[in-house]
């Protein structure tokens, strides 16, 4: 008859294999679970309990923090869909615009310059502002500005708006083609007819001290 002794320590191994069969994703075949991004690099992310995982295609832009679920295979090999849906929005976050322009850049000096941009999912939104000062230089040749994100490369382009403050007020419009790092502004060459063209140091006004660019833009990223 077996003992009480032989009957616990079959128990304990029954229920050690049980454990270890658990741990062991070549015995357990693969599941899923939540993870938190530790650090990002490129192709993967690793999590703060240190798992490596590749980032499938609809995965974009992965940040530290991302609540991810992570697959793993039976060899213990991981990707990931991306993150998981969380409460509120995505936060707006600073960009600073690099401001060049065709022949000669501007160089902002002790002007100010500002840029606020937010990403949810493939649609980015942007708004920056610059504020030329007294040792602003303006370059020469037609402004660009750079976009926090690659454009994505679909046959449409993007359109947004912008407002100069010089004097008068100047109304225009941004612009970002498809597949493209930057986004450049243009504006009414006249009062009449509307037509524009591509904002440089002396188009719409000749830009001084104290003038104010605002331009904002909507597009889908890469």
């Amino acid at each position: 008859m077996t003992s009480s002794i032989e009957r616990a320590l079959a128990d304990m191994v029954a229920q050690q294999a049980v454990e270890q069969s658990a741990a062991d994703p070549a015995v357990r075949r693969g599941d899923w679970r939540q993870a938190t991004v530790a650090s990002v690099d490129a192709g993967t992310v690793t999590t703060v309990d240190g798992a490596i995982a590749r980032c499938l295609e609809a995965y974009s832009n992965p940040a530290v923090g991302d609540l991810i679920r992570l697959d793993t295979n039976g060899t213990g090999d991981s990707t990931t869909p991306g993150r998981l849906s969380v409460a509120g929005d995505p936060e707006w976050v600073a960009f600073t615009s690099a401001w060049t322009a065709a022949t000669t850049n501007p160089v902002l000096g002790n002007g100010l310059r500002s840029g606020r941009r937010v990403l949810h999912g493939k649609t980015c939104h942007l708004s920056v502002r610059i504020v030329p000062g007294s040792t602003t230089t303006f370059g020469s040749g037609n402004y660009s500005f750079s976009l926090p994100f690659p454009s994505a490369n679909e046959t449409v382009e993007y359109t947004g708006t912008a407002r100069l403050t010089a004097g008068s007020t100047y109304i225009g419009q941004t612009y970002a083609a498809a597949n493209a790092t930057t986004f450049t502004v243009t504006f009414p060459t006249a009062a009449t007819p509307a037509n524009a063209t591509n904002m440089s140091p002396s188009t719409p006004a000749t830009l001084a001290s104290g003038h104010i660019l605002r331009m904002s833009l909507t597009y889908q990223i890469a």
